[in-house]
C-alpha cells in the first residue's frame, strides 16, 4: 500500500535555492528541510507530479481517488 510520508527536500539558506531530496549535486551550505507531505509509492518512487500536500488529510484525499491497485507515478506511463 502506498505511505505518506514528510516532503523532504535540500535549501540553500543564502538564496533559498532548493535541490531534490535525490539530487547528485547540491550547494554545500545547503539544508535538509521538511515542508507538507508526500506518497511513497509501492514501486518505490515517491511524489505525484505536484506541489506537497499541506496536510495528511489532502494526501489521504488524493490516495482515495486512485485505483485501488496503482502501483506508482511509471503506471501512467511516459
Amino acid at each position: 500500500m502506498a505511505e505518506i510520508i514528510p516532503y523532504r527536500f535540500y535549501r540553500d539558506p543564502t538564496n533559498g535555492r532548493t535541490f531534490s531530496l535525490f539530487t547528485s549535486w547540491k550547494t554545500p551550505d545547503a539544508v535538509l528541510v521538511e515542508e507538507g507531505f508526500t506518497i511513497r509509492w509501492l514501486d518505490g518512487t515517491q511524489g505525484c507530479g505536484r506541489k506537497p500536500f499541506a496536510t495528511i488529510e489532502e494526501a489521504e484525499a488524493y490516495l482515495k481517488k486512485l485505483p485501488k491497485n496503482f502501483s506508482g507515478m511509471h503506471a501512467l506511463g511516459s
